[in-house]
């Protein structure tokens, strides 16, 4: 059967698996036959993607556009036009559905299908392959009823299951209005219906499936539904299950939490995007939290569950300045969660943030990722320190890389933040680099900092430092202290 119909993207790492393709795939009807999902990653070049995708000798050509990858697709997409200018090539995702006009990658495309493209790529790809090409360029269909929908999980190939992740939904869409997400954008939270999903987790987990990455936006929003999902993987027990839900911490009640607790340790990865604690900047970013509960709430997770906590913090904030950021980066860090992740903020194409350039004199760079530069409240020398503890704090805290050694930076100090920041400035003087570190350099850096700037001995700095390095059997890393 001829391939006329090519859905591609460049993800981020190969790891990663295209979940927009697939939905998009699932929902050809009578077209799914003729088309296939071809999936790159940001390292491949343009000429090599166009190439490849020209080689099936398709009529029309679909690509899912991200903030990580729209000048790869661009440059694809000039290529593909260039040499054959009667391929369709139609572009969507988030990335090129808003503030598109203006530019190159809506230049070149044929059609631009925005927001959830399911139902209206499939209706453009019939008329184009019928001969029968719609006048508008942008098409757009409001968000559906969702039980309309065929799922996509039987898309799923055996690679990826055994070696990526899979990506699954009970829900789409947000009930809050959080100024700097996309988000919020469509109003309402919609459910998939749950005894269809519920079989098609069943399916996939027949077949092997082990990992799974729900990409709700808010997962605990609906209790009952929230312990039917959490029942159901319990009940089966699995062995070497992990499952990773992005949840509203202060939404938590007590019978999620002790369902929570019920899971082995290790099996739950939870994510919980707290972005702030200042009460001003969530005002002024439309954001309702309640911080008590959200840091009660974490705290039991922590210490009564078995769950890895992945906590999320964004710096650049309208009201947030150095102090304040710090402030809400130290609360956070006496949870002890496993991982405490620093972004900043970014001002993704068709948030409200736009809004903010005014009164906050806020500042964002204009190629993605769209970084904040500077604000009233925080100037641009702190945002640039701030990526680098940010990078400098994945490096030693998050990876896991240094759990008894890169704790002592901060032990017995008033503050994690003032502390670690004293050592991002320590790291960033001596090597004048964020990228390219291995781990033996890591480790000296961290040694040196603690004998030298922290006060700890030689012997004890280096005991920690060297049982955090020799942790992986078989290293065959060189390191020398002292």
């Amino acid at each position: 059967m001829q391939t006329s119909i090519i859905l591609a993207t460049a993800n981020a790492r190969y790891g990663h698996t295209a979940f927009g393709l697939r939905w998009l795939h699932a929902n050809l009807g009578p077209l799914r036959g003729h088309a296939l999902i071809r999936e790159f990653t940001i390292r491949d070049h343009a000429a090599h993607m166009a190439q490849t995708l020209l080689g099936y000798n398709p009529r029309l050509v679909g690509l899912g556009v991200y903030i990580w990858n729209i000048g790869l697709i661009t440059e694809t997409v000039r290529l593909i036009k260039t040499e054959r200018p009667d391929v369709t090539v139609v572009v969507g995702g988030p990335e090129i559905s808003h503030e598109y006009e203006s530019t190159p990658l809506f230049s070149s495309a044929d059609y631009l299908v925005r927001g959830e493209g399911e139902l209206a790529f499939a209706g453009l790809a019939e008329r184009l392959l019928a001969g029968q090409p719609p006048k508008e360029k942008v098409l757009y269909q409001p968000p559906d009823d969702l039980s309309r929908l065929r799922s996509p999980y039987d898309l799923y190939t055996d690679e990826d299951i055994a070696r990526r992740t899979l990506y699954v939904e009970s829900t789409r869409g947000c009930p809050y209005r959080c100024a700097f997400c996309l988000s919020s954008i469509e109003a309402g939270v919609r459910e998939f219906p749950l005894e269809p999903f519920l079989a098609d987790l069943e399916g996939l987990i027949e077949r092997g499936a082990r990992q799974f990455k729900f990409v709700d936006r808010t997962f605990n929003l609906r209790q009952a539904r929230v312990e039917s999902i959490l029942q159901f993987f319990l009940a089966r027990n699995i062995e070497n299950v992990r499952l990773h839900f992005e949840i509203v911490p202060d939404r938590l009640t007590p019978a999620t939490l002790e369902l929570f607790a019920q899971f082995p340790g290790g099996v739950l990865h939870l994510e919980a995007g707290v972005q702030s604690i200042n009460p001003e900047t969530l005002d002024a970013v439309s954001r309702l939290q309640n911080v008590e509960k959200t840091i009660e709430n974490l705290r039991f997770l922590r210490n009564q569950t078995g769950a890895i906590i992945h906590v999320d913090l964004i710096a650049g904030l309208p009201g947030e300045n150095l102090e304040s950021f710090g402030r809400g980066f130290d609360a956070l860090a006496a949870l002890r969660p496993h991982e405490l992740q620093v972004g900043i903020l970014k001002r993704l194409k068709g948030t409200p943030l736009a809004r903010y350039h005014g009164p906050h004199k806020m500042s964002f760079r204009p190629d993605p990722p769209y970084d904040v530069i500077q604000t009233e409240s925080i100037n641009a020398g702190d945002i640039d320190r701030i990526k680098r503890f940010a990078r400098y704090f994945d490096i030693y805290y998050n990876s896991g890389n240094f759990p008894q050694s890169c704790p002592q930076i901060w032990k017995d100090m008033a503050s994690p933040f003032a502390a670690f920041m004293a050592f991002s400035d320590f790291v960033w003087e001596k090597t004048r680099q964020t990228h390219a570190f291995s781990l033996a350099q890591s480790a000296k850096l961290l040694f040196e900092f603690l004998v030298k700037r922290a006060g700890m001995g030689n012997e004890q700095a280096a005991a920690l430092v060297e049982t955090d390095f020799r942790r992986v059997p078989g290293r065959k890393d060189r390191l020398r202290l002292g």
